[in-house]
C-alpha cells in the first residue's frame, strides 16, 4: 500500500514509518523543513494546515491509507493557542478532507490520554473526552470531527488512536519527564532529581507504539473508532530505583510533584479485540531498551 504519514520525520511517526516500509509498504513522510530520512522513506515538507500544500501532496502521492500524526505537543500547546489549533484542529480537518478528496479509504490519527482530562473511564474506549489542558483539547476536537466526517461519509473509515506517553530514544519535543529521567541517568550525572508523582503514569514504549498504529491500517475495521492505548502503569520512583539498579553510584532525590492532568486510569478496553495488539513492554524492559540505545 501507499501511506502518507504526516508528522513523519518525528518520534512516532518515522518509527511507524520504519514500520510499516519494513512491510513493502510504500511510504511518504510529510514534516516542517527539511530531513534526510531512512532509505524506504520518501519525504515532502509540508506545512499540515495549508490545505493547498496537502491538497497537492496527496493528490500526487496518492495514498491508500493516512496517518496523521503531525501536531504541536503539550508545552507548545500551552504557549501558544493559537498554533495549536491552528495545527492540530485546523490541521486534522485539512487532513481528513484532503484524504478523502485523494480517495483514501482511511485515516490512522493520534489522539492523546490528554483528551480524557479529568473524564471519568469506565465507560474505557468509550469515554466522552473532558480535556483539562489545551493540547488536550484540540485532540477532543478531533475525535469529535472524526466521528462526524463518519457520519457524512460512511465510506471513510478513521481510526482514533489514544496515547498515553510514549518514550524511547529520539524524543525530542513534548512533555519530556520520561525522557528526561533516563538521559540524565545515562549522561552520567552523580545525583538524579525526579518528579515524584503520586500517582503512576503510562510507560508506552515507542516500538508498541508503532506496531499498534502499523496494525491500525490493515485492521478489518470500519466506520469510526477510538483505542485506549495503554503501555505499562508505573510510578517514577520506580523507574528511578530501576536506574539506580543499572547506576549503582547514581544517587537518586524525589522531588514533590503533581501528576500531569490527564486520565492516567485509562486503560485498554477494545485495542486486542479490534487490532490483536496492546503494549506489552515493561518499564524496566523499556528503559534497558532506551539505554542502549543512548549509550
Amino acid at each position: 500500500m501507499r501511506i502518507a504519514i504526516t508528522g513523519g520525520a518525528g518520534f512516532l511517526g518515522l518509527a511507524c514509518g520504519l514500520r510499516l516500509s519494513a512491510d513493502g509498504h510504500r511510504i511518504m513522510a510529510l514534516d516542517r523543513g527539511e530531513h534526510v530520512l531512512p532509505a524506504g522513506i520518501d519525504f515532502r515538507s509540508c506545512d499540515i494546515a495549508d490545505d493547498n500544500d496537502v491538497d497537492s501532496a496527496f493528490a500526487e502521492f496518492e495514498p491508500d491509507v493516512v496517518i496523521h500524526f503531525a501536531a504541536l505537543l503539550t508545552l507548545d500547546s500551552k504557549a501558544d493557542i493559537v498554533a495549536a489549533t491552528r495545527v492540530n484542529a485546523l490541521g486534522t480537518a485539512v487532513v481528513f478532507s484532503a484524504a478523502q478528496t485523494c480517495g483514501a479509504r482511511r485515516v490512522v490519527y493520534a489522539s492523546s490520554v490528554a483528551a480524557l482530562g479529568d473524564a471519568d473511564t469506565r465507560a474505557g474506549d468509550a469515554t466522552t473526552p473532558r480535556p483539562a489542558s489545551v493540547y488536550g483539547a484540540t485532540k477532543a476536537f478531533c475525535e469529535h470531527l472524526a466521528r462526524a466526517c463518519v457520519a457524512d461519509t460512511p465510506e471513510m473509515t478513521l481510526i482514533g488512536l489514544r496515547y498515553g506517553s510514549v518514550y524511547g530514544p529520539g524524543r525530542a519535543r513534548g512533555w519530556r519527564a520520561i525522557q528526561t529521567l533516563v538521559e540524565q541517568a545515562v549522561s552520567g550525572v552523580p545525583r538524579l532529581f525526579y518528579p515524584d508523582f503520586p500517582q503512576p503514569i503510562d510507560w508506552t514504549w515507542i516500538g508498541d507504539a508503532a506496531e499498534v498504529a502499523a496494525r491500525a491500517v490493515t485492521a478489518p475495521l470500519s466506520g469510526h473508532h477510538v483505542f485506549n492505548v495503554v503501555g505499562d502503569k508505573r510510578f517514577m520512583r520506580e523507574a528511578a530505583d530501576h536506574l539506580k539498579q543499572r547506576y549503582p553510584s547514581l544517587t537518586t532525590i524525589p522531588q514533590s510533584a503533581q501528576t500531569p492532568p490527564s486520565a492516567w486510569d485509562f486503560a485498554n478496553d477494545g485495542l486486542e479485540a479490534a487490532l490483536g495488539y496492546t503494549p506489552h513492554t515493561k518499564m524496566e524492559g523499556g528503559i534497558d531498551q532506551m539505554i542502549d540505545g543512548l549509550v
